[in-house]
């Protein structure tokens, strides 16, 4: 089959929320230009495995989705490529890319695949590895279902012929500069296929229960008709008030904030599909956006209008000097050599992150703010005192 219905890339939602897979079952997947992007660069990646080529060999060329090659693309999905190589070069294993692996004694549906970016055979050691091209937040190897999938699906073809006895899987986010790798034992990840098979045939029930979470339920097609998740939204709004909420009860506001920003957007997403086909919305209408900014629709032509009228050069261009993101890229494409970046790099600043909420799970440190009496100034008066 094509596509699993129970496939690993939204694994965490359907094993977190078996009743998930029923909601979703009739829904169209919906694509985006981000989502594109990504199909495009997956490609790029795969090529260059494939014939041993370097990713700025195809500057330009069209790719499936039809996004061109760019410097850009072609920078982040090279260092997913050398990546890749210098594993292989470093364990010795065998490579390979897009490999479909079968998933169909995992999850029980029929013929049911999963195609992993690369598989390396390096036995003792079975690695998987993923490309992730977005721009959005770090994602961690730890525990994560689709990889750990992927991990058993290789298992079931590639075992007979190799003695595995550890697992490392691997996200590699180029775009972010974050590679992310886990190292389970084999016995490890069997245990976790069972609860698999468990997620599985639960999705399988007629009365399959929902379960909603946060990051099950950020991709999910069915966000704006769930009734768990209206439930969930609604019992929070009636239970929990800010203003006197206890730190626990805005703790566990804190938890479901994930869920109810999920909530709102699929329902203003609804709203705008409903009125963008002509079905009225009680209290809200589409008007139009803020403009664009305004750009030359023809920037040779206009170049050459302005230079019969005489405008001065340094008043017909705007110069300013790059950026350290893309000095840094210079530097990795060896434009800025190697002992020419520590000059470089020592001009380049960057401010500290604000203080921000995160779960406990989170693996950034938390940060200590105590009120120390000798902080502060004292500000008494002799009036005040009286």
């Amino acid at each position: 089959m094509a596509h699993a219905t129970l496939s690993p890339s939204s694994a965490v939602r359907w094993m977190a929320c078996p009743g998930s897979v029923r909601l979703t079952k009739d829904l169209p997947d919906d694509s985006s230009a981000f989502a594109d992007e990504g199909t495009d660069a997956h490609e790029l990646a795969a090529l260059c495995l494939e014939t041993n080529t370097d990713a700025k060999a195809y500057l330009g060329r069209i790719m499936e989705k039809g996004n061109a090659v760019t410097d850009e693309m072609a920078l982040a999905v090279q260092d997913y490529v050398d990546y890749v190589r210098d594993v292989v070069a470093a364990t010795g294993g065998e490579l390979l890319v897009e490999q479909k692996l079968s998933i169909a004694h995992i999850t029980g549906e029929a013929g049911a695949k999963g195609t992993s970016d690369v598989v390396i055979l390096a036995a003792p050691e079975l690695i998987i590895a993923d490309l992730k091209f977005g721009r959005g937040v770090p994602v961690d190897a730890m525990d994560n279902p689709q990889l750990q999938i992927y991990a058993l699906g290789a298992l079931e073809q590639f075992g007979l012929a190799a003695d595995f006895e550890r697992v490392r899987t691997v996200i590699h986010q180029p775009r972010l500069g974050a590679v992310s790798e886990w190292t389970q034992t084999v016995e490890e990840l069997k245990a976790f296929e069972a609860e698999v098979a468990k997620a599985a045939g639960d999705s399988a029930l007629p009365d399959a229960p929902l379960h909603p979470t946060g990051k099950g339920c950020k991709f999910c097609k069915a966000k704006a008709t769930c009734p768990a998740l209206r439930q969930e939204v609604l019992d929070t709004f009636e239970a929990i008030k800010p203003e006197t909420a206890t730190t626990d009860q805005l703790g566990e506001a804190m938890g479901k904030a994930d869920l109810i920003k999920a909530w709102l957007k699929a329902i203003r997403a609804e709203t705008e599909t409903k009125l963008l086909a002509g079905v009225p919305v009680a209290g809200f209408k589409l008007v139009q956006g803020k403009k664009g900014d305004r750009a030359w629709s023809d920037k040779e032509a206009a170049e050459a209008l302005l230079k019969t009228m005489r405008v001065p050069h340094d008043q017909m261009y705007d110069y300013s000097v790059i950026s350290p993101t893309t000095a840094e890229k210079l530097h990795k494409s060896e434009v800025i050599g190697p002992r020419q970046w520590p000059k470089v790099r020592a001009l380049i600043t960057q401010s500290e992150g604000k203080p921000s909420v995160a779960p406990e799970s989170d693996k950034r440190p938390a940060m200590v703010m105590s009120a120390v009496l000798d902080d502060f100034t004292d500000v008494t008066t002799a009036d005040d005192l009286l």
